[in-house]
């Protein structure tokens, strides 16, 4: 009885690897504009990525180091990254570190750190 059970059991294994093995695999026709446009996308993507290296190494990163940053950024990252230089005006962000540097300055004048602006007096 026992190497009956044992037979059962074999097959059972086998036959449940088998199962888990077995998968259906589907294929389907691309469309040639679908591939050129997937295609120009990772030329653009390479592209990029190369900008954002030269970028890097004209901020003083060594190149090397640069290559293995802009080598880690994922394609959405990238994306993301152009698209928010795109959108950005030059010039634009001057206003708000002159806005963050008088608000610096007014908590230090408020906590007595610093005595800046007349007008204000610290906290005792």
């Amino acid at each position: 009885m026992k190497p009956f059970k044992t037979l059962i059991l074999q097959a059972l294994a086998v036959m449940a690897l088998g199962i888990s093995l077995w998968q259906p695999a589907s294929a389907g026709m691309v469309a040639t504009p679908a591939l050129i446009t997937q295609q120009a996308g990772l030329i653009d993507i390479q592209a990029q990525r190369q900008s954002i290296h030269n970028q890097l190494v004209d901020l003083g990163v060594e190149p090397d180091i640069a290559q293995q940053r802009a080598a880690r950024l994922s394609d959405a990252q990238i994306n993301e990254i152009t698209t928010r230089l795109s959108e950005q005006p030059a010039g634009a962000s001057v206003g708000g570190v002159l806005l963050t540097v008088f608000i610096v300055f007014v908590i230090t004048d408020v906590i007595g750190a610093t005595d800046i602006f007349p007008f204000i007096k610290p906290v005792k």
